[in-house]
C-alpha cells in the first residue's frame, strides 16, 4: 500500500471519528439542556408527559343594535387596507373568544415544550380543566380571566405572590410599584409545586396588561436558561440540587415581547419568600 492510499484511508478514518464525536457532543448538549429545562419547569420529561397550556375562555354577553335588535354576528374582520374596507354588516359569530396576547403566549410556550420531543403540549381552555388538578399546567392571564390561574394563586403552595392580582405584590412585603401604561407593562412568571401531586408543576404567566402576559411567556420560552441560573445560582452550577418554586416579575415594552427583562426575582426558602434579584 503506497503512501497516498494510506493518507486517504487515514483521512476517511479521521472523518468518521470526528463525525462520531460531533454526534456525541450534540447529543450530550441536548440532554444537558433538557435536564436543566426540567429543573426549571419542575417536572420530568418522560415519554408522553402532558403539559396543559391553559387560556382564559371568554364569552360575549348578549348585545343589541341601535334599534334594539339582537346582534348575532358582532365581530368584523379588520380591513386589509383603507381602499376596499369590509362591509361592517358582514360580521362573524363565535361561541367563545380568546385574547390575542394568549395566542402569542401559547405559541412561544408550545415551541419550547415541543423541542424535547417527549412532551405533549395541549392548548386547553380554563373551563375544560376547571376540576383537574393532577396535571402540569401553564396558565395564561390573571385570575379574573383564567380559572386555573385563580386556583394556582389560591393554592397553599403559593407563598410567593399575594393572592389578589393585580397588583403585583410579592409576599416579602416590599413597597414595590409595578405599573402598566402606554410605554411599559409588567408581568409575572410564577412556578409552584402542586401540594396534592408533588410530581406536578403549576406555572402562571400573567401581566397587568396584555403585553405583560405575552412578554412573560416569551421570556420563559426563550430566556429560561438565564432565569434558571438566576433563581438559584449554586443549585444551577452543582446540577443535583432541585430548583425551588420561584416568582419572577418582568418588565416589557408594549408591542415588543422580545424586550422583556427581569425586574425582580424571588424563590421559596423554607416557608417564606426570599428575594434574589
Amino acid at each position: 500500500m503506497n503512501e497516498d492510499v494510506k493518507a486517504i484511508l487515514w483521512n476517511i478514518v479521521g472523518g468518521v471519528i470526528v463525525a462520531i464525536l460531533t454526534s456525541i457532543f450534540i447529543s450530550l448538549r441536548r440532554r444537558i439542556r433538557h435536564f436543566h429545562l426540567q429543573r426549571l419547569l419542575g417536572f420530568r420529561f418522560s415519554e408522553g408527559t402532558e403539559v396543559r397550556i391553559t387560556y382564559g375562555q371568554l364569552m360575549l354577553p348578549p348585545i343589541q343594535g341601535p334599534s334594539g335588535q339582537p346582534v348575532s354576528h358582532p365581530y368584523i374582520k379588520k380591513p386589509r387596507n383603507i381602499v376596499n374596507p369590509r362591509d361592517p354588516s358582514s360580521g362573524f359569530s363565535m361561541e367563545h373568544a380568546i385574547s390575542e396576547c394568549e395566542v402569542r403566549a401559547s405559541t412561544y410556550l408550545t415551541a419550547m415544550l415541543a423541542h424535547p420531543g417527549s412532551l405533549r403540549p395541549l392548548l386547553v381552555s380554563d373551563s375544560d380543566v376547571v376540576t383537574l388538578l393532577n396535571s402540569n399546567f401553564i396558565a395564561l392571564g390573571g385570575p379574573a380571566s383564567n380559572y386555573k390561574t385563580e386556583d394556582i394563586l389560591s393554592s397553599p403552595a403559593n407563598i410567593l405572590l399575594d393572592k389578589i392580582f393585580p397588583p403585583i405584590s410579592p409576599t416579602t412585603g416590599e413597597p414595590l410599584i409595578y405599573e402598566c401604561n402606554n410605554q411599559i407593562d409588567h408581568g409575572i412568571i410564577l412556578r409552584i409545586t402542586s401540594p396534592q401531586f408533588r410530581k406536578r408543576s403549576w406555572i402562571v404567566c400573567a401581566g397587568l396588561g396584555e403585553w405583560g402576559t405575552s412578554g412573560s411567556a416569551w421570556y420563559l420560552a426563550n430566556k429560561w436558561e438565564e432565569l434558571l441560573s438566576a433563581v438559584h445560582p449554586a443549585a444551577y452550577r452543582l446540577g443535583f440540587w432541585s430548583i425551588p418554586d420561584f416568582l419572577a416579575v418582568v418588565r416589557v415594552t408594549r408591542y415588543q415581547d422580545q424586550s422583556t427583562e427581569i425586574a425582580s426575582l424571588y424563590r421559596r426558602s423554607g416557608n417564606s419568600a426570599k428575594r434574589v434579584k
